[in-house]
């Protein structure tokens, strides 16, 4: 019997249970992405408001998603240059760790 990891940060993104292979659907995630913009659309006035609401909130998540991948990397090296971060960002494999 194997146990979940106790650690958070080591834990699939796709799901609570221990299996790996656990994924969360794509239509999930297109679900939250459209309540989040129906969310931003009922309390905005203009186009341009709108555009800034759902900016600040995808840079949020973008940071935590950027937090944890660098620490689930193996390799454990800090990207200063961008070309070496856009890279990096590109490459990784999100839901599959």
């Amino acid at each position: 019997m194997s146990r979940a990891p106790a650690n958070i940060l080591d834990r699939p993104l796709g799901g609570r249970g221990s299996r790996a292979d656990v994924q969360i659907s794509l239509s999930s995630f297109a679900y939250l992405y459209s309540e989040l913009v129906q969310y931003h659309q009922n309390r905005v006035d203009s186009i341009s408001e709108l555009e800034r609401r759902l900016e600040s909130s995808g840079y949020g998540v973008g940071l935590k998603m950027l937090e944890l991948i660098s620490y689930r990397n193996r390799e454990h090296k800090r990207e200063t240059r961008l070309m070496n971060v856009l890279h990096f960002v590109s490459t990784q494999q999100i839901l599959d760790n």
